[in-house]
């Protein structure tokens, strides 16, 4: 008898056209257990991203005898759990924020993953100076362009509550020159484009809310197919699905429920108000992390982006603490002599870091074959926390705040603060994220700030 495989684009099936991906498992290899071993898994790339600076003393590791011997920072404590997964990156200078058209958020926010000037144009920032869009594709992008043909979506811009659209301060992704990829700010929209293959493109809210209504849950729908496909499966892989779709579950159960899609579900013609309130901004987060994560365990995207914020961002930070009364921007123009909001903003910085970790803590709990065996998606994946300033109040551009995470599929060496000649060009740095992800770039963004990819990352 022909043994039973599976497609690595296989999905669950249903009624009403709803499917739901599948995540790696063994028997999608062509020689089952023993070969999967054997195979890595694809591998992926994510933007994470935060506005407004940082405060670079509470942010910067201490350096111990070698670059694997660092001291988290208060800011980076929270990546302790996760401490040998990534790379901090001390001396990178973006060059081309300090040059061309627009103020420093707005030169900041186009550059810093273009490596490239702000085109011409008509927005006027804090210094007055009119400016446009960047100037070129985005590193993300560029690695979609090499990484993401294969899948359903080429890459997911997903946002929490960026604002801004239309102006450089709204986007951190760029297929070209003045061409942006919006952030899709609704995590229910966002899920519904993903898993549903009956919904190609994104749906405003009364459609989502009917599609609700009417299907109750994808997961009643394709039931059927999983009772058929269950028992031909091994153990692990039947662990490994089982828990895979007890996440969309809880996906769903969260979407449906408290904060996200709220009083909205009872009044569906309205529009998602909630997804703009202040203090839905955590879960909004947690909830576009969680569906990165999954789309990427089904292949359905290799290249995704979690953009909080915009450059210039407004949210207060109630949740971090509660005498927070202003907004993230207003607050970062204050001067170093003011303690209390110095404080603040390490409070806010900080609870990125826990955002991040959550992220990196997602990818590495999935189960994942590697060049060297068994791993976890974390070990396929490089994912870069990036912010557009280095000090809000200096609107500074060097040293500029990067954190790397995962081993790119053996590409990055983890664990490690690495710190750079002062002014070496983050251009370096978008060029050897292009080669992890098996490009073999030598320049990246204006190719006179940059001289190579970065040696020993």
């Amino acid at each position: 008898m022909k043994p039973f495989r599976l497609s690595r684009r296989a999905v669950l099936r249903g009624a009403g056209g709803i499917a739901i991906g599948l995540p790696f498992l063994e028997i999608m290899s062509p020689l089952g257990r023993a070969r999967a071993a054997a195979s890595a898994a694809p591998k992926r790339y994510i933007n994470f991203f935060s506005p407004n600076g940082t405060i670079y003393p509470a942010w910067l590791p201490t350096a111990g005898t070698s670059p694997s011997s660092f001291t988290l920072s208060r800011i980076l404590a929270p990546l302790a759990p996760n401490q040998k997964d990534i790379v901090v990156l001390d001396g990178m200078t973006n060059v081309a924020a300090k040059n061309g058209p627009g103020d420093d958020h707005m030169r900041g926010m186009g550059s810093m993953l273009t490596g490239i000037e702000l085109v011409p144009g008509s927005t006027v920032g804090g210094s007055g100076t009119p400016a446009g869009l960047a100037g070129g594709i985005s590193v993300d992008q560029a690695i979609a362009n090499q990484i993401g043909k294969t899948t359903k979506f080429k890459s997911l811009e997903l946002g929490v509550q960026t604002g801004s659209a239309g102006t450089v301060w709204g986007y951190t992704s760029y297929t070209a020159a003045s061409q942006p990829l919006p952030p899709n700010n609704d995590p229910v929209a966002v899920f519904t484009r993903v898993f549903s293959d009956s919904q190609i493109g994104p749906v405003d809210n009364s459609a989502m809310l009917r599609l609700i209504a009417e299907r109750k849950s994808v997961l009643d729908a394709v039931i059927a197919n999983y009772a058929q496909l269950g028992p031909k499966l091994g153990a692990f892989d039947k662990s490994k699905l089982d828990a895979h779709l007890a996440n969309v579950r809880d996906l769903e159960t969260r979407l449906s429920a408290v904060g996200v899609t709220g009083a909205g579900c009872m009044k569906p013609a309205m529009p998602a108000g909630n997804f703009k309130g202040n203090a839905s901004f955590p879960a909004v987060g947690k909830a576009q992390m969680d569906l990165l994560v999954m789309a990427m365990a089904c292949d359905l995207t290799r290249v995704g982006t979690i953009q909080w914020e915009m450059s210039v961002g407004q949210a207060q930070f109630t949740w971090v603490d509660p005498t927070i009364n202003r907004g993230h921007h207003d607050m970062s123009h204050d001067g170093d002599s003011n303690a209390d909001t110095m404080e603040k903003l390490t409070k806010i910085n900080l609870w990125y870091a826990q955002q991040f970790n959550y992220l990196l803590t997602a990818l590495a709990a999935v189960p994942e074959p590697t060049a060297n065996g068994m791993g976890t998606m974390l070990d396929n994946t490089v994912v870069v926390w990036c912010n557009e300033l280095s000090k809000g109040n200096a609107h500074s551009h060097a040293p500029q705040p990067f954190v790397l995470a995962g081993g790119a599929g053996g590409a990055l060496q983890t664990g490690r603060f690495m710190q750079f000649a002062s002014s070496t060009p983050h251009n370096n740095l978008l060029v050897s994220l292009i080669n992890m992800m098996g490009g073999t770039a030598t320049t990246f963004g204006n190719p006179m700030y940059c001289t190579g990819p970065l040696s020993g990352l």
